[in-house]
């Protein structure tokens, strides 16, 4: 512990106390208590003070707790996240090796001590212990050293009984981390996630409180919040705005002064209006975290999103939604305030965050149900402080961006419109982070690339030099060879005993030189919902998607399954049973838990019973196994051969037919005068074609993979004419193949399998179509720029750069 930091902080503030300093806020009754054993309801009223010198909170808070478990609860458990960053030997650090988004940690630790807990006015801190309920007994003898102090406990002197409430005081304080996992510091930056202690959640006899671990995010109660912060004067700049941003909206009393050199912040969350405003849906507005953010850097920018302005730039999206859900549900959505919080450098950017912001609460919105509430903050992380980048909270998000970028390359509107998403996907439908991070991230994968796409249209794809974005991709890879290739392109020349030598160390510059891009590069543009395919295909098998975050075999299946691959499947089941029954789907499960935890069996009821359509088999394929799809298709085609042979008619006796019959002279004369005849007026090609003999035909399909759908498939014939057939899923689970083979007069030119790509779960889409004639052209142009390519940099790599 920093006890300089302690000393001073006491200096500073007094010793501490579980007095509120608080405005005085009767809270609304809770909503109705829920269908199901994990919707308790919580207060939160939380003063805190900063000393910026020392990176230092002090603080205490009343949760005031309502049980709706079902169950008699004999103990509280907490989360104290900031001790993931207290030592290297906590869950976190462990799994992370040390590293938190490619930062190494040296000395710059947080922690969080809690200092006193009392409930209903008992102290409970003799009974106070940390747990480790993921690691404890199941870590291998390797973690036998883990000092994890993300959890605790304390058991109750009396059991609170299912509808019953206490009162929990705190007091503690927290030593904040260099910004790192999306909380603490840089600079006179702040942004302070998870800086409380925070109740878990109890489901039914259960605490779900889980370690913080390196893939987790979080989980906790709905309910409302109330929060003071003491901070220094010089977070309120001299025009008077406020440089500090938190989760809901600041109260009526806003900013207070206390001394010369300090000020005082006030935060509800949800806001008094919110708390006693319906949504669509019929819920009153909750939130199930706080975060709050401040620095004397920010460039303030405030706008409103409007619902009609989006609605008459996009009419036909707004019809499809009034078909898909009926006349009486109610579309239109709330205006929403925005403040942007953006860094002096970007501030050219703030409309940018604007747009995709609103882009997000209006088709998200439009599809889901509406933002309830009536404020969002947008936060530009400082220089430096990359790390509490693209993070979501209840009515509040950070973005990242960099300078020199334009709308077409997602730079910063792809993390914005993801991150805003999340205030529906995690914000309103608030699943089991810990246990079910892909029913958020992977929602929201979803539904962010079908908004990007609408509305940025597709993605420009550039090369960074040194943070410079350059147009353009390479052709192929650079050259790899392990040792021996980094000899060779003198990249490393290790000697055993000698320092390590980098005659041609990578940098910006030295790429940029390397690469030539203005003569080797091609311009790329891609569409975000096949970069989701794209990312998906890259750990295809690794693990079923449903699954705790933690215990994905590596970071790699945990992304992919968590993001790409749980996108690729939603998009697929729209597919399976179209966009209008999708929708209603969603629509449901949305409304059905929102400010509540569903889990998978909860979104496959409830899409199921929105769809009005019975999918179990596919939702348990795609999200409980590592069944794959893959389908193919194989055509030959000739002419029929002309008769040769033995030929019997009737019953009679077999005779030769020869390939030339005999010819007489009168024959030869009748000939000569039937081409002259035809010279003069030629047949059309079509009788020519009457006249040649049929064209045989074999098509083959065949299903590589476990995973089927009903597959549509087309033919297409040399008159234009199309014809479409369907593959059933019982005919595939039947036989894992299927052969047409017919005679035709009409030659067959195209056969493709998914014509309308109704199915992005296919794992190799390169053999679903068939073609009679085959583009020779364009696999030579990109052999081309390869090959030019690779011509500039060996000629590089062989001058060593002159």
């Amino acid at each position: 512990m920093k006890l300089t930091a302690f000393v001073l902080t006491v200096a500073l503030f007094g010793a501490p106390s579980l007095g509120t300093s608080a405005p005085s806020q009767d809270y609304i009754k809770p909503p109705e208590a829920a269908l199901d054993n994990r919707s308790n309801f919580v207060t939160y009223d939380i003063r805190a003070a900063l000393d910026d010198e020392a990176k230092y909170l002090r603080g205490s808070e009343t949760i005031t707790w309502t049980n709706r478990s079902g169950e008699t609860a004999t103990e509280l458990w907490f989360h104290t996240y900031l001790n993931a960053f207290s030592n290297n030997r906590s869950t976190h650090l462990i799994e992370s090796g040390g590293k938190l988004r490619n930062t190494k940690v040296k000395d710059e630790w947080g922690w969080q001590w809690v200092r006193e807990l009392r409930v209903d006015g008992d102290d409970l801190m003799g009974s106070f212990r940390y747990r480790r309920p993921d690691t404890e007994a199941t870590a291998p003898d390797g973690f036998t050293q883990n000092d994890d102090r993300s959890v605790f406990s304390v058991d109750l002197l009396r059991g609170v009984k299912s509808g019953e409430s206490i009162t929990i005081d705190l007091i503690w304080e927290s030593q904040l981390p260099r910004v790192r996992r999306r909380t603490g510091y840089k600079d006179d930056f702040y942004l302070n996630a998870q800086w409380f202690p925070k109740l878990g959640v109890l489901e039914g006899k259960k605490w779900n409180c889980h370690e913080f671990h390196r893939s987790t995010e979080f989980y906790s109660d709905y309910g409302y919040y109330k929060v003071t912060l003491d901070l220094p004067a010089k977070y309120r700049g001299e025009d008077g705005e406020l440089r500090v941003g938190g989760s809901g909206r600041l109260t009526d009393l806003e900013v207070q002064e206390k001394g010369r050199d300090r000020i005082e912040v006030y935060f509800e969350a949800p806001s008094k209006s919110d708390r006693i405003t319906e949504d669509h849906h019929g819920h009153m507005p909750m939130v199930h975290d706080f975060t709050w953010t401040a620095d004397p850097d920010y460039v303030v920018h405030k706008d409103t999103f409007r619902f009609s302005e989006w609605a008459e730039e996009f009419p036909e999206e707004v019809a499809i939604a009034r078909a898909a859900f009926g006349e009486d549900v109610e579309i239109e959505l709330r205006d929403v305030d925005l403040t942007v919080l953006i860094q002096p450098e970007r501030a050219d950017q703030a409309d940018r965050h604007v747009r995709a912001t609103e882009a997000a609460l209006f088709f998200y919105g439009l599809w889901f149900g509406e933002y309830p509430y009536e404020h969002v903050t947008v936060i530009d992380p400082a220089w430096g402080g990359r790390g509490a980048g693209g993070m979501e909270y209840p009515t509040l998000f950070t973005c990242g961006s960099k300078l020199g970028t334009t709308p077409d390359m997602y730079v910063p509107e792809s993390v914005t419109v993801h991150e805003a998403g999340h205030q529906f996907w995690y914000g309103l439908v608030g699943n089991n982070e810990f246990e079910t991070s892909w029913l958020d991230e992977g929602f929201n994968s979803y539904t962010d690339s079908e908004v990007l796409w609408r509305v940025y249209g597709a993605q420009r794809k550039t090369t960074d030099y040194s943070r410079i974005s350059v147009d353009g991709r390479r052709m192929s890879g650079l050259p790899a060879g392990g040792k021996t290739g980094d000899w060779l392109l003198a990249r490393r020349w290790e000697i055993k005993g000698y320092p390590a030598l980098q005659p041609l160390r990578s940098s910006g510059f030295l790429d940029f030189w390397r690469d030539q891009p203005w003569l080797t590069f091609q311009s790329a543009y891609d569409d975000p919902r096949w970069s989701d395919r794209g990312s998906y295909l890259r750990t295809p098998q690794g693990d079923p998607v449903d699954k705790h975050a933690w215990e994905y075999r590596d970071g790699g299946t945990y992304r992919v399954n968590s993001y790409p691959r749980t996108a690729v499947n939603l998009r697929t089941l729209k597919g399976l049973v179209g966009n209008d029954v999708f929708l209603r789907g969603m629509r449901h499960y949305a409304k059905t838990w929102r400010n509540r935890h569903p889990y998978a069996d909860d979104f496959f009821a409830a899409f199921q019973e929105g769809a009005g359509v019975d999918v179990q088999w596919f939702l348990e394929d795609a999200f409980r196994s590592v069944k794959q799809a893959d389908w193919g298709v194989s055509v030959s085609q000739s002419r029929a051969a002309k008769p040769a042979g033995w030929f019997q008619e009737g019953t009679g006796p077999f005779l030769e037919l020869t390939d030339e019959p005999d010819v007489v002279e009168e024959d030869v004369v009748q000939a000569k005068e039937s081409e002259a005849a035809s010279s003069e007026s030629a047949e059309p090609e079509d009788a020519e074609e009457e006249d040649k003999a049929p064209w045989e035909v074999s098509i083959l399909l065949s299903r590589n993979e476990e995973l089927c759908l009903p597959l549509t498939w087309q033919v297409t014939y040399a008159d234009g004419e199309v014809e479409t057939y369907e593959w059933t899923r019982a005919e595939q689970l039947e036989q894992n193949w299927y052969r047409w083979s017919f005679e035709s007069k009409r030659k067959v030119t195209s056969v493709v399998l998914d014509p309308d790509s109704r199915y992005w779960i296919d794992a190799d889409m390169s053999d679903n179509q068939w073609h009679a004639e085959v583009d020779e052209i364009t696999p030579l142009r990109y052999a081309e720029r390869v090959l030019s390519q690779w011509e500039h940099m060996l000629l590089w790599y062989m001058s060593m750069g002159g």
